[in-house]
């Protein structure tokens, strides 16, 4: 399927004449319902002015969606896959795109080709905007010259940017926006330039805080390190161990981690734990001394003193509400019955 985008707000248009769906239409925003035998979900475009609109996808295609895009017009984007996986070729390049990753491009006069595969929720939002619009935002000639190099250094690629909670949390309060009317117009416009910022503090291409410099390889291997963290809770790996792994110099995991994830190692380690401690608590139903091991704790007064810093209770207590709400609830059934 090809399109041909000669201004930004092309994409949207085309692609709803493409499959046939059926758009609800709001004086600034329209929605986008996927016919049923393509796939389920919907696709919203706010227009916040000619030059900037706002996308968000939520779709799971029946089939494998392979889309030919002639970019015709100069376009700078900022995105963020909430969940999916998105393949991208142009100009003998190519990009891959998994969840939990934000993409920032500038196209001009290149043909893109887009693939997203069958049977997976592919959750996106798209912030985008000619140069110009873009540079609208400038305050003075500092940000302007700041604006102008980051079109100068994505030219013709999609670059991954850090990911941080800061990002993750402005991207999350879009999509669940529940503002309506001119209210929302304006909390999106808002947010958007609220993500534009956070790019902007992330260091928009690699420079993340302090004196540190991450090319895109470095976020890989972090990204890499985040995964490994998660994979070896019980028995964690020693910086040393990780650093070895991912191919980084330890100074640099330890500072890139943490100002590409807003926390340290050992603080992630620190909330999975507690996070499957109190899973084993509530669901699985285990006792303090088992949650404890179950994580990783040899000894259970630390294990307490963690889970009271984290969730401001003791597991003890915790353990104790669960049961009383199992007497209380088997009460109720035996009443019933």
């Amino acid at each position: 399927m090809a399109l041909h985008v000669t201004k930004i707000h092309d994409l949207f248009d085309q692609f709803t004449e493409m499959v046939e769906g059926q758009v609800q239409q709001k004086a600034w925003e329209q929605q986008l319902t996927i016919p049923a035998h393509i796939g389920k979900g919907k696709i919203t475009r706010t227009q916040i002015r000619p030059g900037m609109e706002i996308m968000l996808t939520d779709i799971t295609y029946h089939q494998d969606m392979q889309l030919q895009i002639q970019e015709s017009c100069q376009l700078f984007e900022l995105s963020y896959c909430v969940s999916g996986e998105i393949h991208c070729d142009w100009n003998s390049k190519n990009s891959h795109t998994l969840s939990q990753t934000g993409n920032v491009l500038f196209l001009e006069d290149v043909r893109v080709c887009e693939e997203k595969k069958a049977g997976i929720r592919n959750q996106l939002l798209e912030v985008r905007f000619t140069p110009d619009e873009l540079l609208r935002y400038a305050e003075d000639v500092t940000e302007q010259r700041k604006m102008e190099s980051w079109l100068k250094h994505h030219r013709g690629n999609i670059d991954q940017y850090p990911n941080t909670p800061a990002i993750q949390r402005c991207v999350s309060e879009m999509i669940h926006c529940s503002h309506l009317g001119a209210m929302k117009r304006l909390y999106m416009e808002s947010k958007a330039l609220e993500f534009l910022a956070l790019f902007g503090e992330s260091g928009g291409y690699g420079d993340v805080g302090g004196d540190i410099m991450l090319r895109r390889e470095d976020i890989s291997r972090l990204q890499q390190a985040h995964a490994l963290v998660q994979q070896h809770l019980e028995q964690p790996l020693s910086i040393r161990e990780l650093a070895k792994r991912v191919e980084m110099n330890e100074f640099k995991l330890k500072k890139g981690f943490r100002e590409l994830f807003g926390m340290t190692i050992f603080e992630l380690v620190r909330q999975k734990r507690m996070e499957k401690a109190l899973w084993y608590l509530e669901v699985a139903r285990l006792n303090v001394g088992e949650a404890a091991a179950s994580v990783g704790y040899s000894n259970a007064s630390n294990f307490t003193t963690a889970f009271r810093k984290h969730y401001g209770c003791n597991p003890s207590e915790l353990v104790k509400r669960i049961n009383q709400l199992d007497v209380e609830q088997n009460k109720v059934t035996n009443d019933s019955n």
